[in-house]
């Protein structure tokens, strides 16, 4: 598998929270990380924006309740609904003298149902309600990329904040024939490479049976490890784009940093919503009363607790980094992977307030015009 350094110098590391991370006693953590984050947002605003960044939603889908907002809701809904979205953000990287173009969770609905979790849902609803009834499919990553003129041999990243229900054979292709298959999978992003860190991957090669269900077992299984670069701790691409630890949904999990127009953004699946990173502010029937009755900060995505401490941790670093919402602003701009939206399906499970997407700059297309955003 690829090392950083052997794709010097696109990737700079950054040991602003190595000190903070290490810290033993969870509550010195948090609050070295709080401090730590402050320096590191100062850090990453200093270098500038990226050049741009545009989001395309892939699918909606429904998700546990008591999963998405730990319990904390007082809807009987067993469901809320979420929409997975792909970011596609491009950087000017001094170090190679040209733009590199990542693919921020470019989910693959398709593959992401050999997830156990979704395909036991099938087996228990049925193909038709599963997958006519209770999901959408808005997009896929080869015509979101058509939207903006990008061919798929212009991408040169690609990276998730976690792993969970990712297959990327189909993007990364691989070296050996798939499972009922003869010949290997071609790659949709020839020229992409994933970016992951260690943890995450640490995770696949043994997975304990309450992570098992999320994962899709064999989902970077036979890629070319060329095609992997295994990453530890935090590291920035060019200007206004950085990938930051965040442990405790899953021990690998790591946080996009965007820097627009806007300011700074964080994309991760820790919280479901806005409101989950504030909610004395949410209007959702409930929240309120959990977070003054747990005296918590946060509402955490709940479907895995791998480390419970350091996903609330992680949340108050996301917040740090992250500029309020110029919308509103007792909501920070931290954007759900996949966003709770409203939905006739999850009564009374409406957002407060709901980002819906990043769109900032004028993507460069090589050879051709920049696109600008709507």
């Amino acid at each position: 598998m690829t090392r950083p350094h052997d794709i010097a110098p696109s990737l700079i590391r950054i040991d602003t929270m190595d000190a903070a991370w290490a810290e033993a006693s969870p509550g010195a953590r948090l609050a070295a990380v709080r401090r730590a984050g402050t320096e590191l947002r100062d850090k990453l605003l200093a270098l500038g924006p990226c050049l741009s960044v545009r989001t395309f939603p892939l699918i909606t889908f429904p998700y546990p309740n008591a999963y998405g907002l730990a319990g904390a809701s007082l809807s009987p809904a067993p469901y809320v609904m979420m929409r997975n979205a792909m970011q596609v953000v491009q950087v000017s990287c001094k170090e190679l003298d040209r733009v590199v173009t990542i693919l921020v969770n470019p989910t693959e609905p398709d593959r992401s149902i050999e997830a156990p979790y979704f395909a036991k849902q099938v087996e228990r609803y049925g193909q038709f309600v599963t997958q006519k009834l209770l999901t959408k499919r808005h997009g896929s990553v080869a015509a979101s990329l058509a939207q903006v003129g990008l061919a798929p041999t212009d991408i040169d990243f690609i990276t998730y904040d976690h792993l969970h229900v990712q297959d990327v054979r189909g993007l990364l292709g691989t070296d050996a024939p798939e499972p009922g298959h003869t010949e290997a999978t071609t790659a949709l992003l020839p020229n992409a490479r994933l970016l992951v860190q260690r943890a995450e991957l640490r995770t696949l090669e043994n997975l304990h049976p309450l992570q098992a269900r999320w994962y899709v077992r064999d989902g970077t299984r036979d890629v070319p490890a060329d095609r992997i670069v295994v990453l530890d701790g935090d590291y920035r691409i060019g200007a206004g784009f950085a990938l930051v630890r965040t442990p405790g949904h899953t021990e690998g999990n790591h946080s996009p940093v965007l820097h627009t127009d806007r300011g700074l953004w964080t994309v991760s699946e820790n919280g479901i919503a806005p409101e989950c990173y504030a909610p004395l502010a949410s209007d959702l029937p409930g929240l309120r009363r959990f977070a003054r009755d747990q005296e918590t900060e946060f509402v955490l995505n709940s479907n895995t607790r791998e480390n419970t401490l350091d996903q609330y941790t992680s949340m108050a670093l996301e917040k740090v980094l992250a500029d309020p919402s110029v919308d509103r602003p007792e909501f920070p701009q931290c954007f759900p992977s996949s966003e709770m939206v409203k939905s006739r399906l999850a009564p009374g499970l409406a957002p407060t307030f709901s980002h819906g997407r990043i769109s900032w700059g004028d993507v460069q297309v090589p050879g051709a015009a920049s696109v600008s955003a709507a």
